[in-house]
């Protein structure tokens, strides 16, 4: 990972096309502005993995949709419902 200090109103290049910018510094929060062409897909990193997961759950059901597939789906669901109950609860903590 590369770790880059930047103050408010600086930025950073991503490729040729892609413009990251630090709008402000609020506490513990960032405020970043992204410059990028209209096609470029941008999702925050827990929507991206939601969308991933709902992938993983389209992939197993055009496959094999069979009892024993649908009860590995309700554990994937019930291990990322409870991991997301832990993260928030993890974030709730000063």
């Amino acid at each position: 990972m590369l770790v880059i200090s930047r103050k408010v109103d600086e930025s950073v290049m991503l490729g040729d096309t892609i413009v990251l910018t630090v709008l402000a510094i609020e506490g513990d929060r960032v405020k970043i502005g992204i410059n990028a062409p209209r096609e470029m897909v941008i999702l925050r990193h827990e929507i991206y993995q939601a969308v991933q997961d709902q992938v993983k759950i389209q992939e197993r059901m055009a496959k094999d949709a069979e009892p024993d597939t649908f009860e590995e789906l309700r554990k994937l669901l019930v291990s990322e419902s409870e991991k997301e109950e832990e993260d928030g609860k993890n974030e709730e903590k000063p």
